[in-house]
């Protein structure tokens, strides 16, 4: 403290804006805005830097490095400084991150080499849904449309499908199929009020309406789940050999076919996952943990991660904390809808940090990886090439 103010450290700003503060560090952080209507348009100003897609690196090293220098030139705790140099001080701290972390070797606005150039825009809201009877609507074109089925109720807004539950008159379970094609995603309220967020290339099975003694879905693609709480009749989602059964809570699924892992992450309450076949490998799930099965093997791993990285597709953004780029573009060819090509094998391994806009022109998001002078991108129509 320094006369009754509080001393902040960048990083605190740098942890909230990539969603990774503890309850110390957001009262810290608290109290510091609530301490001048300076520090709030700073935080501000700071947020809307970030907010623009600037933070991509390369290294993993690198960012610890710059954390480092950046740590030695804000302000320690018992400093004499005024708070006049204090603000510089952290300015001069956010100026080395952003050239640490921003800058290149050669030319930091190196193009893209590019023979046609074409505008690869972001996916949209784009869905197709399949009725019981086998009839198929394209949601995409069809913007507003009310019907019933089973006894619920059926409506179609924009990007939200709703089903509402109304008077029970089918003695059997009548199933619906939402698919998800490339370059797409969409948002699905069932009949019991539960909130599913698809992504691109998902296809979600569930029923109109509930009925029996459990409430249960099949899943291929990623979902995030908000699940309508009801302790008597619980929530379970198939997905491969995997199924995961709660009875109200928050979840990310992804379970590609081409991808050998089941990822399941937990946001909020608590999960059992259960795997076919293999009742003593059941796990139970805390918020913050996420839990893969290997599809070749069986093997199942569990660890505390950050949830935000796995559902921040839900919000709009890509966060990628130090993972490799072969994984990278499969997440952002699904989305973009292009096809990608390695020149050569080990480009695949390098590793990259970033916090990118969802939609954002395509160019734009490989220019922010170009400049970490790692790889360069040729684009050719919807084909991406890695050199």
């Amino acid at each position: 403290m320094v006369k009754g103010r509080t001393i902040l450290d960048f990083e605190i700003i740098w942890k909230k804006i990539n969603h990774k503060l503890t309850e110390e560090e957001e009262l810290l952080l608290s109290q510091w805005l609530n301490e001048s209507p300076s520090h709030q348009r700073y935080f501000d100003k700071a947020c809307e830097y970030f907010d623009e897609d600037s933070n991509f690196s390369g290294h993993k090293t690198d960012t610890e490095k710059a954390w480092k220098t950046l740590k030695n030139k804000t302000l320690k705790k018992h400093s004499t400084k005024s708070l006049w140099i204090q603000i510089l001080s952290v300015a001069a701290a956010i100026f080395v991150i952003v050239l640490f972390l921003f800058s290149t070797h050669k030319s930091e606005n190196s193009p893209l080499a590019i023979s046609s150039p074409p505008i690869i825009k972001p996916g949209t809201s784009k869905a197709v849904l399949i009725l019981n009877d086998g009839s198929v609507h394209d949601l995409t074109t069809s913007k507003h449309l009310l019907f019933t089925e089973s006894g619920a109720d059926i409506k179609i807004e924009g990007n939200k499908l709703l089903y509402t539950e109304a008077e029970l008159v089918s003695k059997s379970i009548k199933y619906n199929t939402l698919i998800i094609p490339r370059g797409g995603e969409f948002f699905l309220q069932l009949s019991d009020g539960t909130k599913v967020w698809l992504n691109s290339e998902t296809t979600l099975r569930y029923p109109v309406q509930f009925m029996g003694e459990e409430r249960k879905v099949e899943l291929t693609g990623e979902a995030f789940f908000e699940v309508a709480r009801n302790e008597k009749v619980p929530f379970l989602v198939e997905s491969g050999d995997q199924t995961v059964k709660v009875l109200g809570t928050e979840f990310n699924i992804s379970s590609y076919k081409e991808n050998p892992l089941i990822s399941t992450t937990l946001v909020k309450g608590s999960i059992q996952v259960f795997i076919k076949n293999k009742p003593d490998k059941n796990q139970a799930l805390v918020p913050n943990e996420q839990m893969t099965i290997s599809k070749i093997d069986g093997q199942i791993s569990k660890q505390k991660v950050n949830p935000y990285q796995y559902i921040a597709w839900k919000e709009g953004r890509f966060v990628f904390d130090d993972q490799n780029l072969c994984e990278i573009m499969k997440t952002l060819s699904k989305w973009y809808n292009v096809d990608v090509v390695f020149a050569r094998e080990e480009l695949k391994n390098l590793h990259f940090t970033g916090n990118l806009q969802r939609y954002s022109d395509f160019g734009e998001v490989l220019k922010k990886i170009q400049k970490t002078n790692e790889v360069k991108f040729i684009i050719e129509n919807k084909q991406i090439t890695i050199r």
